[in-house]
């Protein structure tokens, strides 16, 4: 049985976890905040050193905790030398925001244009410090069940934030659970992963095509201004780049779930409708 640590517990290690249990997983979730435990999952404290010392040690790890406030990466900070023994999987979960702009694939230097990707940047460069034989996924805007823009529609606000020639880069968070398990059973070792669909679409042509299929009120765009946004915005809609993934097409030969974004939008859609 491949046992494999969670740190974190956030929205995708709940999907990454049932990926995990689903494949036969022996699966620990590390958190500051025990709640809500599911069934069939160990849950460790944080703070827990001497247990979570030895499973950072001997275990499969996936980290999906983001720096703190300060840019800086508190399991490196009080685990370093756990990770740093540990001869076993270890995937960090990093963001394209580490990337510049243009075509993008694994070979491309990082180049990051705003404080969001310089403190991810820095975060990976501590956990290849720590561990060199570890693998950076650096993942595009997660969406899924709870986390898409049809929610925020359904509640009264049609209002589509759009740039012209940006076209977002999107994974659905069952497709990431799944690729990072297939990841680890099939034992693959590269340093840099993207994590990304391949078909492109801007966010108003993908609701625009779930209104259009339930009978909705029309989207409303909103022209993107940078002097009206906030610096979060700013760092996604101000740097455009095509996310490309050579180890998921080439390697891990890995068929998407949800490659087609209006249609999984849809999908999500109806399920909202339904509740």
């Amino acid at each position: 049985m491949i046992k494999l640590t969670i740190l974190g517990n956030g929205y995708t290690a709940q999907f990454l976890s049932k990926e995990a249990l689903k494949k036969g997983f022996q699966v620990s979730i590390i958190t500051r905040n025990i709640s809500k435990p599911k069934k069939n999952i160990h849950y460790f404290n944080f703070y827990d050193s001497i247990n979570i010392s030895e499973k950072l040690s001997t275990e499969n790890i996936i980290s999906t905790v983001p720096p703190n406030e300060e840019g800086l990466d508190p399991i490196i900070q009080k685990y370093r030398k756990s990770i740093a023994s540990n001869k076993n999987k270890i995937i960090y979960f990093s963001a394209t925001s580490v990337y510049g702009e243009g075509e993008i694939d694994e070979e491309t230097n990082p180049d990051p244009k705003h404080n969001r990707g310089i403190i991810r940047l820095n975060a990976e460069k501590e956990w290849i410090k720590a561990n060199k034989k570890i693998s950076i996924f650096r993942i595009a805007g997660i969406y899924g069940p709870k986390r898409h823009p049809m929610i925020k529609f359904l509640e009264g606000n049609n209002e589509i934030l759009h740039k012209k020639d940006y076209i977002p880069n999107r994974i659905h968070v069952e497709d990431l659970s799944s690729i990072a398990i297939k990841f680890l059973i099939k034992n693959l070792r590269y340093q840099i992963v993207n994590i990304c669909d391949q078909n492109k679409v801007n966010s108003y042509e993908a609701v625009k095509y779930v209104t259009d299929k339930l009978k909705l009120k029309e989207p409303l765009i909103v022209n993107y201004n940078p002097n009206q946004v906030s610096n979060s915005l700013k760092s996604f809609y101000e740097s455009n780049r095509i996310i490309k993934c050579k180890v998921i097409e080439n390697d891990l030969k890995y068929e998407y779930k949800y490659p087609d974004y209006p249609k999984a939008l849809l999908d999500l859609t109806k399920k909202l409708i339904k509740k």
